[in-house]
C-alpha cells in the first residue's frame, strides 16, 4: 500500500558550511567561500554549473547551501554586507601600505 511508509519522517539537512577564524563561511572541504556561491548564483549560474566552475563541491552540497542562501537571505545579506566593510579595509590598508612603501622607495633613490 504505502510501501512502509509510517508518516512520522523526520527530515533534517545539515548545511556544509563551516567558518574559518576570519568568521568566513566556506563549504566544508574546500576553498570555496559562501559570498563567491552566492555571487555566481545571483550572476545567473546553475547549480551544475557551478560544479562545474568548482569540481571539488558535490553537486549536493551546492543545492544545500543555495537553499540556506534562499532560506535565510536576511542572515545571508548581513554576512555579505560584513565580508564587504572587511575587504574593502583590507584593501584601504593594503593600498595605504604600498603607497607608502612605494614613496618612500622612491624618495631613497632620489636622495
Amino acid at each position: 500500500m504505502n510501501g512502509g511508509y509510517t508518516g512520522n519522517m523526520v527530515l533534517t539537512e545539515r548545511v556544509p558550511l563551516a567558518e574559518n577564524e576570519a568568521g568566513e563561511l566556506y563549504v566544508e572541504g574546500s576553498r570555496v567561500f559562501l559570498e563567491d556561491l552566492v555571487d555566481l548564483y545571483r550572476q545567473g549560474y546553475s547549480p551544475e554549473e557551478m560544479a562545474l566552475a568548482y569540481p571539488g563541491l558535490a553537486l549536493a552540497d551546492l543545492y544545500a547551501v543555495l537553499a540556506y542562501v534562499l532560506r535565510h537571505p536576511a542572515e545571508v545579506e548581513a554576512y555579505l554586507k560584513r565580508q564587504g566593510v572587511r575587504a574593502r579595509e583590507a584593501e584601504e590598508k593594503t593600498r595605504s601600505y604600498r603607497s607608502s612603501d612605494l614613496r618612500k622607495r622612491l624618495e631613497e633613490r632620489r636622495e
